[in-house]
């Protein structure tokens, strides 16, 4: 499906087909995805689990049920996010659930870092929140950003309630994919372990269980990317 078609069933979703829901950056990112041409500054790209934190505490901003966002953004992570990662399209639907899950029984909102965004999507001066996330952005004083995804979620529709609690593996599956990509491309530069893992930490990227990298962890990962 085409980014325009994903564009056009997000639109039909809108409360009240209200327009001035549809923020400048929300369009850029479901029309054009993440464009990693706009990362050239050798900044790390987000991830497609940031993307979708992000989007969906915008679905629960504007008043969009659970149940609609799940319906709506399973297809448009499968189609266009999936260019961010190489998870099977049933990964990153579980993956998206669970996140969707997260947004909707957390205290997270929809807040963004206006032209700074992580995303690098679109923003306009004329955005009906700019100036409101602006005030809150100063008053902080600190960048304002998604929380990051916890372990225990509670998931709530009209229909349904229910405790879930994601495998430890599948919490931190988006940034260790992230990890592995950076350790393949370390060593093809003939970077030694030891150097690799100082680089790990300074990017607060963990293990596949979450934990800190050490000598071994990273050996037998190699191995395992080797036996393949």
């Amino acid at each position: 499906m085409k980014s325009s078609s994903h564009l056009k069933i997000l639109r039909d979703k809108l409360p009240e087909n209200n327009e001035q829901c549809f923020f400048p950056c929300i369009k850029d990112l479901v029309a054009n995805g993440l464009k990693l041409e706009r990362f050239q500054d050798g900044a790390d790209p987000p991830s497609r689990q940031d993307i979708t934190q992000y989007i969906a505490s915008w679905c629960k901003y504007i008043g969009m049920s659970a149940d609609d966002c799940r319906e709506w953004m399973i297809g448009y992570c499968i189609n266009v996010l999936s260019a961010l990662s190489s998870s099977s399209p049933s990964r990153i639907r579980h993956s998206t659930k669970s996140n969707i899950r997260y947004i909707y029984n957390s205290d997270v909102s929809f807040e963004c870092r206006l032209e700074k965004n992580p995303f690098k999507a679109c923003c306009d001066l004329q955005c009906p929140v700019y100036e409101e996330m602006a005030r809150a952005q100063e008053a902080s004083n600190t960048p304002i950003s998604i929380q990051p995804f916890e372990r225990t979620v509670e998931f709530k529709t009209d229909n349904e309630s229910a405790d879930y609690i994601p495998p430890v593996k599948e919490v931190y599956s988006e940034q260790f994919e992230k990890a592995m990509d950076m350790i393949k491309e370390w060593l093809d530069q003939g970077i030694p372990k030891t150097d690799i893992i100082k680089l790990l930490d300074e990017r607060g990227l963990k293990s596949r269980t979450g934990k800190k990298w050490s000598y071994s962890t990273l050996g037998h990962e190699i191995r395992r990317i080797n036996s393949k």
